[in-house]
């Protein structure tokens, strides 16, 4: 049971912890609506749409933002307690530092259970459906995504470029019909305007020139100049339409799902390399070895002095079309793994950030009483949070290359960061001062990265 000790710590981390998750969602979802916003205005939407895909894309800020307030919560709590000494009055009523970080451990695991049911549970589902509205709000009015230099395929006659978008129209515009199209339509415009009525996008041009030809009179070709002309296309998706999508990637799914699609891919690889092994036992040139060395076969087959320029040519084709055969399928062993590395990062992923706020305590403790209360304290949790987050993302680009192995990515950050909290931890209770609080606080506070500069890099 929790002593009167316990329930004071307690109280103290939980109203910080509640207004930093509360302020730190603010900030991220701001963030994220500057981001949406070309994509979210203009379109029409309803009040309750847009409501619906900034609570849909709460889920995935939420899930940051939670080891982060754990972190920020404890170098708060533990920083008011030491500035107050009642940190001091602790250990002298007997209490040790571990006995006084149980409270914030408590605190942390009871969190992180609720972070690891959420991920692995409910932002699954919550980000298949963010995508699958975001995706539909997207393919609502397509006159509003024009992207200069690219074609747009989303009109049902019609594929259309523009060279630029200015605040005054279009410039550039080139519209050719789509190749299951009877007539054959090739419009170059120097200049034009978009506008929408009803269910249709009309689109005018100016100083061009239409080019038609009916696939059925090839004889029929047609070429007109023209000052000002006009082509309305007819839009189904003015209105927003709901879509259901069973295929779900690798942020989509429960690790459930994800263990399913590691099996799979196994079974596919194992199935590659029993035709990789059947490709060296039936080929001659191999003599049923698939133990050879592939590199030294190669070099010693061209080394074998053959008079007859046809069994030379023989060779080379026999050759070629084994190790092409060999190439195929280690590509395919290649992609399967991959496969397999991104699940299983997905996976270790959402029980390393759950286990991020019980790694954070053994940070943070030591640090909120080395620190105590002061202005730089946010700095430094946002500080730690940031290149804890920059080697979790690190390490899964590692990882989805193959370059690393997956558990060691995604645990290496916590394991690093576990063991100096700890070693910290064990100084401090010995009243050891080993680390320079002003350099720390310069350090990890992002706002003074511009010292080292980094401020630039970070702000892109």
């Amino acid at each position: 049971m929790f002593k009167t000790i316990d329930k004071y710590i307690f109280k103290e981390l939980l109203s910080p912890f509640l207004y930093s998750l509360l302020v730190l969602t603010i900030i991220f979802l701001v963030n994220f609506l500057i981001r949406a916003m070309d994509r979210i205005l203009g379109k029409g939407l309803s009040i309750w749409v847009i409501l619906e895909y900034v609570f849909l894309n709460l889920a995935w800020i939420v899930a940051i933002a939670v080891p982060l307030s754990v972190l920020v919560a404890v170098l708060l709590a533990y920083g008011r307690l030491a500035t107050d000494h009642e940190v001091t009055a602790m250990r002298s009523a007997g209490l040790s530092l571990p006995r006084i970080m149980v409270p914030a451990l408590a605190f942390a695991i009871l969190v992180g259970s609720f972070t690891l049911y959420f991920n692995t549970s409910i932002l699954p589902d919550v980000n298949h459906r963010a995508r699958l509205l975001g995706s539909d709000i997207y393919r609502k009015r397509p006159d509003m995504d024009i992207v200069p230099g690219y074609f747009i395929d989303d009109l049902p006659d019609y594929n259309i470029r523009v060279n630029e978008v200015t605040e005054n129209g279009l410039k550039g515009v080139v519209i050719f019909s789509k190749s299951d199209q009877r007539e054959q339509v090739s419009i170059f415009a120097e200049r034009g305007r978009t506008h929408t009525a009803g269910g249709q996008i009309i689109f005018t041009l100016y100083n061009g020139e239409k080019h038609l030809l009916d696939l059925d009179k090839m004889d029929d070709y047609q070429r007109e100049y023209f000052d000002s002309t006009r082509i309305t296309v007819q839009v189904n998706d003015l209105e927003l339409k709901r879509r259901e999508s069973a295929v779900r990637g690798d942020r989509e799914m429960t690790p459930a799902m994800m263990y399913e699609r590691i099996a799979e891919n196994r079974l596919r690889y194992d199935r590659t390399i029993e035709r990789m092994n059947s490709i060296l036992f039936n080929s001659p040139i191999f003599n049923g070895d698939s133990t050879v060395d592939v590199v030294a076969l190669m070099d010693t087959l061209k080394r074998v002095p053959v008079s007859d320029e046809a069994a030379i040519d023989a060779r080379d084709r026999l050759w070629n079309r084994t190790i092409d055969k060999l190439e195929s399928q280690e590509r395919l062993v290649n992609s399967y793994m991959k496969q397999v590395n991104k699940y299983l990062v997905e996976i270790h992923k959402k029980y390393s950030i759950a286990v991020t706020c019980i790694v954070f305590v053994l940070v943070g403790v030591p640090l909120g009483i080395m620190t105590r209360k002061s202005s730089g304290t946010i700095g430094v949790a946002m500080g730690m949070f940031f290149i804890f987050w920059a080697a979790l993302l690190a390490g899964e680009e590692l990882a989805d290359r193959r370059i690393m192995d997956p558990i060691v990515a995604m645990w290496a950050p916590n394991t690093i960061m576990a063991i100096a909290g700890i070693w910290i931890s064990f100084q401090v209770s010995r009243e050891r001062t080993v680390i320079n609080l002003l350099w720390l606080k310069t350090v990890l506070n992002p706002f003074n990265w511009r010292l080292f500069g980094l401020k630039k890099y970070l702000t892109k």
